[in-house]
């Protein structure tokens, strides 16, 4: 059972007379639990959209030859492919609007997931004529986001990562853009951050020259963005989040570090990719 919490609420007369004709002693016996039943009624009928952005335009040069028919978000994991993964978690936090840029072998993606209607969701997507990188891709779609938004790569699963906790910390620090962050024994193959005050971010590095085993908190490859991530692309700009965006913001202050410390996995290459299936098979990974 749900702990619940007090809280005093001022209603005017014609409010409180309105609820009042509802008390009838067995399903409605006092005025707080009708307040209650109509607040429920009423978010579930009216709250804000929330938006997701999936970032599917790789060409997963790493995995071949296994991308070289399927785009890398379609490979099997499970009985499903990733991406619908991807979807699917993101449904249990209420992201009901999922914006799908993709490129590379695009039609296998639209063909399967088509508008989203089987999956519970409203699927749109974001076309790229040419490769835009990760921050040219988040500005293609700028068009089919509203306000503050979750974006993802393709490649990374993860099974407890709070979106909402995300959101709320995002929100709070008024931030332009959130990292997820992951601890890894190796960092030499990923984002190194170093992280200040406040969990600020203060230094972004992609894929830094490290030795092999030194640990560190690196870009799990999910993201909070506010509308203002923007101004930080030029329309139809290659330009990298990684590279060129996080770098800028960190000098800025204006980007922050949420640490996360459950399963995740970046599948990348096709070890990333064998790892995967052996934590599914062993269930170390629930799918």
């Amino acid at each position: 059972m749900a702990m619940k919490k007090r809280y005093c609420m001022t209603l005017d007369d014609e409010l409180m007379k309105k609820l009042d004709r509802f008390l009838d002693g067995s399903k409605f016996k006092n005025r707080s639990q009708t307040a209650e039943f109509f607040m429920k009624l009423g978010l579930s009928q009216y709250r804000p959209e929330r938006s997701a952005l999936i970032l599917c335009g790789g060409l997963g040069t790493r995995l071949r030859p296994l991308t070289f028919v399927t785009p890398k978000p379609m490979l099997p994991i499970g009985n499903q492919p990733l991406l619908e993964y991807q979807i699917n978690y993101l449904r249990r936090y209420e992201f009901d609007r999922i914006v799908l840029a993709v490129g590379y072998l695009q039609e296998q993606i639209v063909r399967y997931f088509s508008d989203g209607q089987k999956f519970g969701v409203k699927i749109a997507y974001s076309f790229e004529k040419d490769p835009l990188d990760t921050g040219g891709a988040v500005k293609n779609a700028e068009d089919l986001l509203n306000s503050d938004f979750i974006a993802m790569n393709s490649d990374v699963l993860f099974d407890s990562l709070d979106l909402d906790r995300l959101f709320e910390f995002h929100k709070s620090r008024e931030a332009v853009a959130t990292v997820a962050l992951v601890k890894t024994n190796d960092t030499s193959r990923f984002g190194v951050v170093r992280l200040g005050a406040g969990d600020t971010l203060t230094e972004f590095v992609e894929k830094p020259s490290r030795p092999i085993g030194e640990p560190g908190w690196i870009n799990a490859g999910v993201y909070a963005f506010s509308a203002k991530i923007f101004d930080y692309v030029k329309p139809e700009q290659r330009i990298s989040l990684e590279k060129d965006v996080f770098p800028k913001l960190a000098k800025e202050k204006k980007v922050y570090g949420f640490k996360y410390e459950g399963y995740w996995s970046d599948m990348g290459t096709q070890e990333d990719y064998i790892e995967v299936v052996r934590d599914i098979l062993t269930g170390k990974l629930k799918v």
